[in-house]
């Protein structure tokens, strides 16, 4: 009877340490703000004009990190017209500007054969646009400042069909970092030193020269979807590891070198994907089934699952800027549909690194404004014409009454001149 109580004493004295180790373990890796993070709701914020659009198919999304702009990335015009990135201003919810990015003249593909789904904005509010040239082998990169003037591109030739899915940027000491995912028949993890946005290169310290094979890295033959990058360089991919489905099926954590996994976990259509302080959130491309994550960016455990009501499109990008978590809608693509943009109902709240928000002062780089146009004269006269005209009206003028005086003292002189006489 005493062995029996012993054997049960040390059945349970086991149970209570293995439960302890792993409340402890979870404990460990819980997130500073897992309320606030498991209260958010998502609800539908702009749904864009599609005719004032003029395009659809809202695939590439992203948000300046104060919050303060948004950014939407369209597949198609419908009528022929170019593809373009659209700029809101997030308070007004108005459009309020568009980018079309300018093919460079090396390549030797139509200008309208260009979809610029990779969007992220750096801390000095620069915004790059990762543009697919379809049925090309180039990987084609633009750099836009804060008005939406280009300030650099880079362009590179893959050997093999090569298309952009995700970017993202990241401050890392002195330098800014982009990264990118490339896709078809390139599968590639890209690192990009864009601290000189006039003179883009690959980063020599990330995987191979600046490059990780993604296919060697992961096994997959599938395309990689959208990246993420924490403050200490942790990687984050969204990306098909299993055949079914059609755009993800887990998310991978990386090492900052990009040449180790680290964790991954299992979603069904990961595609869309942004870390902001402890968290990473992924969104899936479902349909009406579409989903957000709210991950635990430590181990990619699971904290929280959102959706939106009226939800029956796929979503895509997802990006956090100003305390709120923004969620891009791709819509029915095709013409009467640009697609919707969501996000959280109040501010979602997150303790985040000084370094995530760290304001970068954009130097040479910032291209000014040029002057506003002056107001034309009610006839229509061009004001400088005008300006020249009356200037010459004058100077006119002004000689004929040299003349005339000239003309009177010679008259005086003359008459004085024979009086003496």
């Amino acid at each position: 009877m005493t062995r029996k109580r012993s054997a049960i004493f040390a059945a349970v004295t086991a149970a209570v340490v293995l439960i302890s180790s792993l409340a402890g373990s979870l404990i460990c890796f819980a997130g500073q703000d897992d309320e606030n993070v498991k209260n958010a709701q998502i609800e539908e914020l702009i749904v864009p004009d599609p005719f004032a659009e003029d395009a659809y198919g809202l695939r590439g999304f992203t948000v300046s990190p104060d919050g303060e702009r948004l950014f939407l990335g369209y597949l198609h015009g419908p009528y022929g017209d170019a593809s373009h990135v659209s700029l809101y201003d997030a308070r007004t919810l108005r459009k309020t500007g568009e980018y079309i990015p300018v093919v460079d003249e090396n390549i030797p593909v139509d200008m309208y054969n260009y979809y610029p789904k990779g969007l992220a904005v750096d801390n000095r509010g620069f915004l790059f646009v990762g543009v697919t040239h379809a049925e090309t082998p180039y990987c084609s990169i633009y750099c836009v400042d804060n008005y939406l003037r280009e300030i650099g591109h880079i362009v590179e030739d893959l050997g093999e069909t090569t298309g952009i899915n995700g970017i993202a940027t990241q401050k890392m000491g002195d330098r800014i970092l982009l990264y990118v995912l490339t896709c078809y028949n390139a599968d590639t993890i890209r690192c990009y030193d864009v601290t000189d946005p006039t003179d883009m290169k690959l980063y020599e310290a990330f995987g191979d020269g600046g490059v990780v094979d993604y296919n060697e890295l992961t096994g997959s033959e599938r395309d990689p979807g959208y990246i993420a990058v924490d403050i200490d360089g942790n990687v984050y991919i969204t990306c098909m590891l299993k055949s079914s489905g059609s755009k993800g099926s887990h998310v991978l954590k990386l090492s900052p070198d990009g040449k180790e996994i680290v964790a991954r976990v299992a979603i069904s259509e990961a595609y869309g994907i942004c870390t902001a302080g402890d968290y990473l959130f992924v969104s899936t491309y479902d349909y009406d089934r579409s989903k957000i994550y709210a991950l635990n960016r430590s181990d990619l455990s699971e904290v929280a699952v959102y959706s939106e009501e009226n939800q029956s499109e796929p979503l895509t990008s997802i990006s956090y800027g100003g305390q709120f978590l923004y969620i891009a809608d791709q819509g029915e693509e095709n013409p009467t549909d640009a697609g919707r943009v969501l996000r959280t109902k109040n501010m979602l709240k997150l303790t985040r690194d000084a370094r995530e928000t760290e304001k970068v002062d954009p130097g040479k780089y910032e291209v000014p404004p040029t002057a506003e146009p002056t107001e034309e004269p009610e006839n229509g006269e061009n004001t400088s014409d005008t300006t020249h005209k009356r200037g010459n009206t004058l100077a006119i003028v002004l000689g004929i009454a040299g003349a005339v005086l000239a003309a009177a003292v010679v008259i005086v002189l003359v008459v004085r001149s024979k009086r003496k006489k």
